[in-house]
This record gives structure tokens, C-alpha cells and sequence, in this order.
């Protein structure tokens, strides 16, 4: 189900986003960034599972929360 939504977003982040994922349109790129979170949250899921927690979170969600402050 595709539903129409209207979203404030950070022009320069989508621009990056869609060079760094080689989409043509912004709505791509922003189903792009989501799918690769949901891989993100997949692998960090499998490393803890095999018994190998923080291997790379806490520098991971320092990064997200860099990104994700305005500059």
C-alpha cells in the first residue's frame, strides 16, 4: 500500500541520500534509506543473537544522532 504523505525534510540530507543511493526521485530515495534501516536494525539483531552485543551499536547510534541533529 503506497499512501501520499507530506513531510519538512532536509533538503541537502535527501540530496546525499539519493547520490549515495543512486535513485532518480526524492520518494526512492527515502524508500531506499528506509529499507537499508530495517537492514541495519536485521544485522544488529543477528550480532546480538550469536552472542555479540555492542560489537557496533553504540558508535552506529552516536553517528544516527549526529546525522541526525541540523546543522
Amino acid at each position: 500500500m503506497i499512501k501520499r504523505k507530506s513531510h519538512n525534510l532536509d533538503e541537502e540530507l535527501l540530496r546525499r541520500a539519493r547520490r549515495i543511493l543512486g535513485t532518480t526521485t526524492e520518494t526512492e530515495a527515502i524508500h531506499e534509506a528506509l529499507r537499508a534501516v530495517l537492514v541495519g536494525e536485521r544485522i544488529v539483531d543477528d550480532l546480538r543473537s550469536a552472542g555479540r552485543p555492542g560489537i557496533f551499536r553504540s558508535k552506529f547510534v552516536r553517528e544516527m544522532r549526529r546525522e541526525s541533529k541540523p546543522s
